[in-house]
């Protein structure tokens, strides 16, 4: 192991090393008292626990083709990292292990990571210093499908940035990379829990926690899909935070106890772009965002599912309250499947966008049973050719504190 270690070894001990050592030597080396190098894991009492492991040189800890597996050592902490962890080969950390990591490291993966602990032994990665953001988090930069963090405790992360990107989080997702975690918990992030802004990564996130944290997440807009189950409440922001970017896939957006913020325009778009929002799902919207449903010049028609249910609605509103706070939703798709149901459409349209739902040429579109609140301007504008029919449907549909009279406008 390409480490420089520090074991703290009891006077007792060293003295009975010293002793046992005099009585089995022989004539030519009783009087050696010069120590031999121990490259064993020597036990530091009878029970068989090992002395805590503390790694000041990480660069070539995990060097490239080598697997490097942390054990449990002891039931304190097992290792202290002082330095950036830079995993290039690949690292196994055992179930049942503590790690705590000095002021402004972490660990920088570009080989696999996989952290596998159990409900009843799960492994903690936290800060020497118990302060938010102490540490910096994990950073994972490859698509090695062995990367895989199951029941791990991350506490105090999400200070520092890896790179010039400025990215932070307690663990970071880059572009390109892999990444299955689950059934884990995030704590003390000065940031994000999990930040995975960039696009084409293969992404899983099931039933994780993340709390006492600036926000849970901040994700590309395609990696919503990938969040099943959790608790994501108890931070500063409660909220899935979505940057702007493309669903190019079929994508689910779930109920997860806390809405999602929007903060730049969504583009479900051709070519497989297909987005369903399930029932009770609250969608908040930054000042001029949209979520923009477009055919494109090629490739298969993207929809666009937004159906709830009388006791479950679904909800698009602005984070500012105030009327044309978000542009609101707009269809330029012929697919068959776009629909909108059981809705509230809240604080939309502005002069950006002339209607809550705006509909171009040739959209096939059905809203029934949907409440608009606070609009700016028109609840739903319709654009058509004067020789075309019309393919947007519209039923039950509830106007309030809408702009003039345009509830529904044909032009």
């Amino acid at each position: 192991m390409n480490v420089i270690a520090k074991k703290i070894i009891t006077t007792s001990i060293l003295s009975s090393v010293l002793i046992l050592m005099s009585a089995c030597g022989n004539d030519d080396t009783k009087n050696d008292t010069t120590p031999t190098p121990n490259t064993t894991p020597t036990p530091n009492n009878t029970s068989g626990e090992l002395d805590t492991m503390v790694i000041d040189n990480c660069s070539q800890y995990v060097p490239l083709g080598k697997t490097e597996t942390l054990v449990n050592r002891n039931n304190n902490v097992d290792y202290i990292f002082r330095c950036q962890l830079e995993v290039q080969g690949d690292l196994i950390i055992a179930s049942d292990v503590k790690i705590e990591f000095a002021t402004d490291t972490g660990i920088r993966v570009t080989g696999s990571l996989k952290a596998k602990g159990t409900p009843s032994k799960p492994i903690i990665l936290t800060s020497i210093d118990k302060t938010a953001g102490a540490w910096k988090g994990i950073f994972i930069n490859n698509n090695d499908v062995k990367n895989e963090l199951d029941y791990l405790l991350i506490d105090y992360a999400g200070g520092g940035a890896f790179n010039s990107n400025g990215d932070k989080g307690a663990v970071i997702v880059y572009a390109g990379a892999s990444l299955k975690m689950s059934n884990s918990i995030i704590k003390h992030s000065k940031t994000y829990g999990i930040n995975a802004s960039y696009g084409g990564s293969d992404l899983i996130l099931q039933n994780n926690t993340i709390s006492s944290s600036a926000a849970p997440m901040y994700l590309n807009p395609e990696y919503a899909t990938t969040i099943k189950g959790g608790q994501y409440t108890g931070n500063t922001l409660d909220a899935i935070v979505l940057q702007g970017g493309n669903v190019p896939n079929e994508a689910t957006w779930r109920d997860l106890g806390v809405p999602y913020h929007v903060m730049d325009k969504v583009n479900v778009i051709a070519g497989g772009g297909k987005l369903t929002i399930n029932p009770n799902v609250t969608i908040e919207f930054a000042t001029d965002t949209r979520i923009n449903v477009n055919e494109g010049a090629s490739g298969s028609k993207p929809s666009f599912i937004a159906v709830g249910t009388e006791t479950k609605p679904i909800t698009f509103t602005g984070i500012n309250k105030v009327k044309g706070a978000w542009r609101g939703i707009y269809f330029d798709s012929p697919s068959p499947l776009n629909e909108i149901a059981f809705a509230n459409i809240d604080y939309a349209s502005n002069p950006t966008q002339i209607g809550a739902v705006f509909t171009w040429y040739g959209t096939v579109l059905n809203v029934h049973d949907v409440t608009f609140n606070h609009i700016g301007r028109d609840a739903i504008h319709i654009k058509r050719f004067p020789t075309s029919l019309i393919t947007v449907s519209t039923a039950n549909n509830t106007f309030n504190d809408v702009v003039g009279t345009n509830s529904i406008t044909t032009n």
